[in-house]
């Protein structure tokens, strides 16, 4: 569908709409005045919407001193209505405790991605999402006995409003190198996002994943949890891991996610 509107200048306007088939079609404009009509053929062409790249539109953090039930993250400003919000947490307790819940100052909706614990380990990696969220200023997880936390969260652009997760992996040893295993894009554009997270050592953790932007450690004090996010943008389909070393063996959990780009 089109709409034509024109005054009495030689300025004449077509609107689409999304649903507009790409390609030319023809548009017959007809104007009426007071002794004569007159009629015209014009060739419209219709273009593949230009759509922005994925992109990381700002990131936060927080890290606790002691434990306890829930930890917030402060965004350094609000983020924007429509973007992709993802959260990474590092969980001192294995899969004794995992996180309940995330919560938000707009009350967004938060899937979880993965937990990725080892019994016996005391180390919880695990990461969650909200796609095509309303404006927030911050986010906080929650569970359901204290513990320590250290959380890394993202806001991206460019992101699919509906079904934007495509395919997701993780995993949890105790190693001083860390990957999450393969996660295979199915098209180019994607987003990739992953973490690593380490448990009772602050030692530095290295990103190793080629092509990432890391941001920057995130590491509580006390009974140590220990958190390092990254992401992508994928030239093409391809397998994709999240990895880093440590300077000696410890406790750790892995995760990656990819994100369908908005059309």
């Amino acid at each position: 569908p089109a709409s034509v509107s024109s005054g009495q200048s030689s300025t004449l306007t077509v609107s689409t709409s999304g649903s507009t088939p790409v390609g030319t079609v023809s548009v017959s404009v007809t104007g009426t005045g007071v002794s004569a009509t007159h009629s015209s053929l014009l060739s419209l062409t219709v273009n593949t919407p230009v759509s922005a790249a994925p992109a990381l539109a700002q990131s936060t953090g927080a890290t606790e001193t002691t434990t306890a039930t829930s930890l917030a993250a402060t965004f350094p400003n609000p983020t924007t209505a429509g973007n992709l919000l993802v959260l990474s947490a590092s969980v001192y307790t294995g899969a004794t405790n995992h996180i309940t819940s995330i919560t938000d100052s707009a009350g967004n909706t938060w899937t979880r991605v993965g937990a990725f614990s080892v019994a016996s380990h005391n180390s919880d990696g695990e990461m969650w999402y909200s796609a095509n969220a309303a404006s927030v200023t911050s986010v906080t997880a929650h569970l359901a006995s204290a513990a320590t936390v250290a959380l890394g969260v993202q806001e991206f652009s460019g992101i699919a409003a509906l079904s934007a997760l495509d395919v997701s992996a993780g995993t949890s040893n105790t190693s001083a190198a860390a990957t999450t295993g393969p996660a295979g894009g199915t098209t180019a554009n994607e987003l990739a996002v992953g973490f690593v997270t380490g448990h009772a050592n602050a030692e530095a953790i290295t990103v190793t994943a080629l092509g990432y932007t890391a941001q920057a450690q995130r590491t509580s004090t006390g009974t140590v949890a220990s958190i390092v996010t990254g992401y992508k943008i994928l030239s093409s389909a391809s397998s994709e891991t999240f990895s880093a070393t440590f300077g000696t063996a410890m406790y750790w959990a892995a995760g990656i996610a990819i994100f369908r780009a908005a059309n």
